[in-house]
């Protein structure tokens, strides 16, 4: 009888094992399908309303069913994901959101972001595709030379961008973040703020789209240098992160990208009524 018990533990533990050998070939097989899977699966491309960079005819913002994707970036980044097999979607949203996913979720990029100390540790920096100044402006009769005359003046800034970062990073007090730069521009229209701080590329495009004139405002300290990137998740790998690499590199050797910022250096710029606007108030204060 001691000898049929021991002879049934020996026999059970060879199960055992084999199962243990057999479920861990499955998991490894399971690992790497899903990676592979995930590795087959396009980059994700992620934009906002950021004219005249990334941005919507009509927008969001006017139009329940917003237009095709424009924009010097846009098409930067639209020419290089061509060369690289891509299909070549791009998804809009808004700037925060796309920001909270880039950051969270693997195989992402997201464009028309700006390198900045605040933002370093977030993202892999994959293509450097433009430049600008950020700049102070103000309104009629405002002090802009320097940053420190409007730290207790109400401030504009894009709502989750590099510039407010840098405001309330120096003790700014009255910081009025905006999820579009159209409302900012709005805004010192009416002289509801005192000051905006944004891309100057930016600045032009939206004053022009309100209908504002930028002959009164005041353009003053240039801040930093914008640099403008197409930034991905920090996990993306290094083999199809050179493939991004190698087709930027092949556009700037053969004159695409030159051609593509050239073409938009002056957009056209359609004034928006605020009558149009879906977004007629402002709860983002």
């Amino acid at each position: 009888m001691a000898r049929l018990f021991q002879s049934f533990r020996s026999l059970l533990r060879s199960v055992l094992r084999a199962l243990l050998r057999s479920w861990a070939r499955w998991a490894v097989l399971l690992a790497a399908s899903i990676g592979a899977s995930a590795h087959a699966q396009p980059l994700r491309l992620l934009a906002a309303e950021l004219p005249p960079y990334t941005y919507q005819a009509p927008s969001a913002s006017v139009s329940e069913q917003p237009g095709a994707g424009r924009g010097v970036i846009h098409e930067l980044v639209a020419e290089a994901a061509r060369r690289v097999g891509h299909p070549g979607r791009i998804d809009y949203m808004p700037w925060f959101r796309a920001q909270e996913i880039a950051q969270a979720e693997p195989n992402v990029g997201i464009l028309a972001i700006t390198r900045s100390p605040e933002r370093e540790e977030k993202y892999r920096w994959l293509l450097h595709l433009l430049d600008d100044d950020l700049v102070l402006v103000g309104s009629p009769g405002v002090d802009v030379s320097d940053l420190s005359k409007v730290r207790d003046r109400p401030v504009g800034v894009l709502q989750r961008s590099g510039a407010e970062a840098l405001v309330r990073g120096l003790g700014f007090t009255r910081v009025m973040p905006q999820p579009e730069e159209w409302m900012n521009a709005k805004r010192i229209k009416d002289r509801t703020i005192d000051a905006w701080v944004a891309p100057r590329a930016m600045v032009v495009h939206a004053v022009r789209e309100v209908r504002g004139n930028l002959d009164v405002l005041q353009f003053g300290q240039v801040i930093r240098r914008s640099e403008l990137w197409l930034a991905v998740s920090k996990s993306l790998p290094d083999a199809e992160a050179k493939k991004w690499e190698d087709a930027w590199a092949a556009m700037r050797a053969d004159g695409t990208a030159e051609r593509i910022i050239r073409r938009n250096q002056n957009p056209q710029v359609d004034p928006i009524d605020d009558a149009k606007r879906l977004i007629r108030e402002e709860p983002f204060r």
